[in-house]
């Protein structure tokens, strides 16, 4: 699966969430297709910043891309988020954009301490693992302090897809070395472990009969978070459809959708 289809896939289901959370009473069907969404989004961003972290010209775009994004989605997730009372609600809570920056620079933390295969050394660095480590609890902490999206747990499955590719990818990053049945066992791996500790945080930490609540309230999340895990298990790295107007497209769909839905919203009085 090309990564043109996976932008389309990603683009398509957040969408239907959107308007399954916003303009339909029962949004339980769109909500299960939307929970692929974000993690086609996650997998992109990793993936890409995979193939350009050695181009420091184009890993810099990438950053200011980022940057630029995330300024402009702000008041666009807020006007969606908050509707007609964005002005009383505007700092309770920050667009994915940012958790998606900070991770990017996670990646960028990941590489320099650990580079890819054909640059590291054979000793495992007990320092480098441990800045590391700290490096990820404060990008976390710094999301968790910022109100971005889904506190500090949601964006760290960012770092585990770049850890994926990396395992997944042969040294070339031309095709896949690990057979597609490895891969998705691999990502359901990783959606368990992401699920089991932020139902774990949204029901309070240690109450295990609210755990169980959340988990019977989110099960459309599980269902789509592991029917993306199928299709991710798929992508074979290659982007396949390279014009620019699709780029920009691709690039500006998140706010400007988000602007639209907003407005569609405070004119029916939301």
């Amino acid at each position: 699966m090309t990564g043109f289809i996976l932008r389309i896939i990603a683009m398509s289901t957040m969408l239907l969430d959107h308007i399954g959370w916003n303009f339909i009473d029962n949004p339980m069907l769109l909500t299960w297709i939307g929970r692929i969404a974000f993690p086609c989004y996650a997998f992109l961003l990793a993936e890409g910043f995979f193939f350009v972290f050695k181009d420091r010209r184009r890993l810099l775009k990438h950053v200011s891309t980022l940057i630029l994004l995330a300024v402009i989605s702000e008041p666009c997730y807020d006007l969606l988020e908050f509707g007609a009372n964005i002005g009383s609600s505007f700092m309770e809570a920050q667009s994915i954009m940012f958790a998606l920056l900070l991770w990017f620079l996670g990646m960028i933390f990941t590489e320099t301490l650990f580079p890819s295969k054909g640059e590291k050394s054979d000793k495992i660095q007990v320092k480098n693992i441990i800045v590391l480590a700290c490096a990820y609890l404060l990008i976390g902490f710094v999301n968790y302090i910022m109100k971005g999206n889904y506190n500090f747990v949601w964006p760290r499955i960012i770092i585990a897809f770049y850890w994926f590719i990396r395992y997944s990818r042969n040294e070339e990053k031309t095709e896949n070395k690990r057979s597609w049945v490895n891969r998705f066992l691999v990502l359901i791996g990783i959606f368990t472990t992401y699920l089991v500790i932020y139902f774990w945080v949204r029901s309070g930490f240690w109450d295990g009969n609210a755990w169980m609540l959340q988990v019977t309230k989110y099960l459309p999340w599980i269902g789509g978070h592991a029917l993306a895990a199928l299709i991710l298990s798929f992508s074979n790295g290659k982007l396949w459809y390279h014009k620019k107007r699709f780029k920009i497209f691709y690039t500006l769909f998140y706010p400007v959708h988000a602007f639209i839905i907003g407005v569609i919203i405070i004119l029916m009085g939301g």
